[in-house]
């Protein structure tokens, strides 16, 4: 197809066509035509706009650790320059931003290319942050290439930011500017950005190891039942899942624990291992946003006919904590700020504290909690 010089006369008549007739254009790049399809597929228009507004990313987590000093460095030599520099996190949500320029800095606000909202392409159409998450490859979109009419005034070169241990979209370097300051050396510089972000998560291994022995440590010493924590190299298991989980299963489950850390959400699957089918209920374990290994409970037919309520007996040291405050009458926002964990955090331990307890709401496990302390 054609080159990247069709005017935005041409590129806004082409994409209108699209919307008609559906018909290729000679004058629009592949990739933008194709992310012009899918925009338009999900429903989009060029002249309606709003990016969703989220503001649950984690400004702490192992992305932003590993990022910072990279994106740090690239500041410093942006700072003459009117290029403004963006990170976010797998799904788009912008975790940060610096703009040298404040014409730039009160546009990017005008179209919410801010802290908090998300910039994924289903929800704002073809962007060079969205659209480079859709295609797993860097991504410039210049002016009239955005599907969106309110985002032809910027050029924006993105490059994905891949997990060295899983294969998987962490996050995106971002580089925006006005149209007319656009220039070829923009995405090379978002994907070196970028590359050296990740040869950081590599040396990172270490500290994400850490966070998920821990857990393994905790969670170990809240009950007697078989329990392993697992990611994409580790496999720890406690005594009693020794019996279930044999050494050939390992590759297994290394295999499951990278499948749920991708998804980030509690799962209850059914596996095949050396000893037969094993019931198995999955959690990520999170540092910040980011899903550093995966805790797995084990249940073969006998243990789950006859495993009891553990209550509030059988919570960690954490889950305690977290129960207390919810007892307190304290949001999921508040309790993540006064024990310094991010809010899917809690969102999770809460999820393992109403299992445990048997409950299914807060108002439940606060009468429990406060039936306990007055009959001590």
């Amino acid at each position: 197809m054609g080159t990247r010089n069709s005017g935005p006369e041409a590129l806004r008549a082409a994409l209108d066509a699209l919307l008609h007739d559906g018909e290729p254009s000679t004058e629009v790049p592949d990739n933008i035509w194709a992310s012009w399809r899918r925009s338009a597929t999900s429903g989009l228009s060029p002249e309606r706009f709003s990016a969703p507004y989220a503001d649950d990313g984690d400004h702490d987590g192992v992305l932003v650790r590993a990022a910072r000093p990279v994106l740090n460095s690239l500041i410093d030599d942006l700072a003459s320059t009117s290029v403004g520099l963006v990170l976010t996190d797998r799904r788009g949500d912008i975790l940060d931003r610096w703009v040298p320029e404040r014409s730039l800095v009160s546009h990017l606000d005008r179209v919410d290319l801010a802290p908090g909202f998300m910039y994924a392409e289903a929800a704002i159409g073809t962007n060079g942050i969205g659209t480079a998450i859709a295609e797993r490859k860097p991504t410039f979109v210049r002016g009239g290439e955005h599907f969106a009419d309110a985002l032809t005034a910027l050029a924006c070169a993105a490059a994905p930011i891949i997990d060295p241990r899983t294969g998987h979209v962490l996050g995106v370097v971002d580089l925006t500017c006005w149209t007319r300051d656009a220039s070829a050396l923009m995405l090379p510089l978002a994907r070196r950005a970028a590359h050296e972000i990740e040869e950081r998560l590599v040396d990172d291994t270490g500290f994400a190891d850490r966070v998920l022995m821990t857990r393994f440590m905790r969670e170990r010493s809240g009950g007697k039942y078989p329990m392993l924590v697992a990611n994409g190299r580790l496999v720890i298991a406690n005594a009693a899942a020794e019996r279930l989980v044999k050494p050939e299963d390992e590759s297994r489950l290394r295999s499951h624990a990278e499948e749920v850390m991708a998804g980030a959400s509690a799962v209850v699957v059914e596996l095949v291992l050396a000893n037969g089918r094993v019931a198995v209920r999955c959690e990520p374990i999170l540092d910040g946003s980011v899903a550093v290994g995966v805790v797995m409970h084990l249940e073969d037919g006998t243990s789950r006919a006859n495993r009891p309520v553990l209550g509030l007996a059988g919570l960690t040291d954490t889950e305690r904590a977290i129960a207390d405050l919810v007892a307190q009458g304290l949001t999921n926002r508040q309790i993540a700020q006064r024990v310094f964990v991010s809010r899917h955090t809690v969102d999770f331990h809460l999820r393992s504290i109403f299992r445990k307890v048997d409950v299914t709401s807060r108002i439940d496990l606060a009468r429990q909690i406060v039936s306990q302390v007055t009959t001590r």
